[in-house]
């Protein structure tokens, strides 16, 4: 019965009903999918008028904070939109601020409140709740180099000074210095390789924290002595990686430098044996190596950028197809040129 009653409905169906029909279903199946569907123009001018979910994610500072393996480590961390660069970096490095990574934490005793804050001429002047007291006084020292590099990552600060309650700070719960202000002077992971450290010169070197692709880049700042070369030592301590230390250098030990650094201009040149090849083919170079070499090389002053040939070839490329025999710099190897938000990120 049902069936007939279909056939009859059907028969009574005009072609221009059809027709209609047709044009109704079309729309349906073609064009009403998009009224949803928001371009990547229209979700720009959307973010225009407001804060956009991108600006939430990617604007980022650095921090410097304390890694599960015992050493600080640098990272970035998304802004906090409602309040100050200063305030924000502030927050980042407390005790369980839920804008960490896994694996990584602050310092800062999470009751501690930034009250204010003064910045002029690069001094920048920190007044602290007394809470900021509640931590153990062997964590000073990691604390206060946590917080002073997390702060002169900030564009225009060069020291950080102290206050407590609005009184000047000498000193807190230790043995630590702080009425002249921090500087990264400090140093941050220190390490003692010299038998006289009066005579001693600081480097700063770079590690990872493991051999994956989201590994955190531990900095270390090793007293070395003032007769060695620091180029070419900076150079054979990421080959030689750490010794006795959880971090870690990628590099393939076997890999030597077959001359001296070269430095002209501002560019420094490797040329290193083919150990440093990762791939059969004989023509990538780890660009986890290649970040090491830059952040650490670019540390000392007259060195602005990075060149690396193997065996005098200029056929080398890192994991991701780029040649490496071009100069880098410290900015095109974060991925982060330019400023944004404010500040150089990178630092």
């Amino acid at each position: 019965m049902m069936k007939l009653e279909k056939l009859e409905w059907m028969k009574r169906v005009t072609a221009k009903q059809v027709a209609v029909m047709c044009v109704i279903m079309v729309v349906i199946y073609f064009i009403a999918p998009l009224a949803g569907h928001v371009t990547l123009d229209e979700v720009n001018q959307v973010g225009s008028m407001g804060t956009s979910y991108e600006e939430d994610v990617l604007e980022t500072h650095v921090v410097y904070v304390m890694h599960e393996s015992g050493y600080l480590a640098k990272t970035d961390v998304p802004i906090a939109q409602e309040k100050s660069l200063v305030e924000s970096v502030f927050s980042s490095i407390q005790r369980g601020s839920p804008r960490l990574q896994h694996h990584v934490d602050g310092l800062i005793p999470p009751g501690a409140v930034l009250r204010d804050y003064t910045l002029d001429h690069g001094r920048l002047t920190l007044n602290l709740s007394e809470s900021f007291l509640y931590y153990r006084a062997s964590e000073e020292e990691d604390l206060l180099t946590s917080l002073v590099w997390s702060m002169t990552a900030l564009p225009d600060v060069e020291r950080v000074y102290f206050q407590l309650e609005g009184e000047k700070v000498n000193n807190f719960n230790g043995a630590m210095d702080v009425g002249r202000g921090l500087t990264r002077a400090m140093g941050i992971n220190l390490e003692v390789d010299a038998i006289n450290v009066a005579n001693a010169q600081m480097l700063k070197l770079y590690f990872f924290t493991d051999d994956t692709e989201d590994a955190l880049l531990v900095p270390v700042t090793r007293l070395v002595s003032d007769t060695v070369d620091p180029f070419e030592y900076a150079v054979s301590s990421l080959v030689r990686g750490p010794i006795g230390a959880t971090y870690i250098s990628v590099f393939n030990h076997r890999a030597t430098l077959l001359d001296a650094p070269q430095l002209e201009n501002g560019i420094m040149t490797l040329n290193f044996s083919s150990d440093l090849f990762f791939d059969q083919g004989q023509t990538q170079v780890s660009s986890q190596v290649i970040k090491q070499l830059v952040m650490t090389l670019t540390e000392f002053d007259e060195v602005s950028e990075v060149s690396v040939v193997i065996e005098g070839s200029s056929r080398i490329f890192d994991d991701a197809g780029n040649p490496i025999t071009v100069p880098v710099g410290r900015n095109v190897m974060l991925g982060q040129e330019g400023r944004v938000g404010g500040f150089v990120r990178g630092y």
